[in-house]
């Protein structure tokens, strides 16, 4: 099962030399991307972010030029005898503080989410908070449904991707035990969890059962008809 998520990148840079490449390549091989790094490294450049889309053979970096012992275009000549690179394009950035736009939205499963912190539950977890859970359990294991035909324990590892918590998941037979942890879990929080878990087995005819709290980790029986 595939999700992808996109993160926002924000930092600061005031008083900073901050330096956007966009690198082509000719070619993906191993050890590329432990080649551009050193030739950064050794020009005392700070790497900030990276990344690498195969597809496309581009790498986008940001890189910090503040303590550089060589001017960017010494840096972007560097790069350009490397026989894998075909094309550098650089920029700098001028502003005191960054956000790039592409990534500013968090997806799940290819849709927008909207991403909300745990501590705003606080203990006011409601009747339609739970239903909200249950969809989109049920959401899952529709999805799961599509994709294998049946119900797979393995796959309750979503929990941890819907940032519920940290998942074990120990199968025997017909039955699954599904641990949910987070610190300090509590009684309110793990009502949200089960609320998920329910909706996720709903299209399965398999019961979910609260086996409570150890450790601030929720046990949850799952058992197959």
């Amino acid at each position: 099962m595939m999700f992808h998520r996109e993160l926002a990148m924000i930092y600061e840079a005031s008083g900073k030399t901050i330096v956007e490449f966009i690198i082509r390549l000719n070619e993906d091989r191993p050890g590329i991307l432990a080649a551009i790094s050193d030739a950064f490294a050794e020009n005392g450049v700070n790497i900030v972010n990276a990344s690498f889309n195969r597809f496309q053979k581009m790498i986008h970096i940001i890189a910090d030029f503040t303590n550089a012992i060589s001017s960017i275009s010494d840096v972007e000549n560097m790069l350009r005898k490397f026989s894998f690179v075909y094309d550098v394009m650089e920029k700098v950035l001028n502003n005191d503080a960054y956000v790039m736009a592409t990534l500013s939205i968090p997806t799940f499963n290819n849709n927008y989410v909207l991403a909300i912190d745990h501590d705003v539950f606080g203990g006011q977890v409601t009747e339609p908070l739970l239903s909200i859970l249950r969809s989109m359990g049920k959401r899952d294991g529709e999805l799961m449904l599509s994709m294998y035909g049946s119900f797979k324990a393995s796959e309750l590892s979503i929990l941890q991707l819907r940032g519920l918590g940290r998942v074990q998941v120990n199968s025997a037979g017909n039955t699954t035990i599904v641990r949910v942890c987070r610190e300090n879990l509590n009684e309110e929080f793990s009502r949200l969890i089960l609320s998920y878990l329910e909706g996720f087995v709903e299209l399965f005819n398999i019961k979910a059962q609260n086996q409570g709290i150890s450790e601030s980790c929720l046990q949850v029986k799952i058992t197959v008809s």
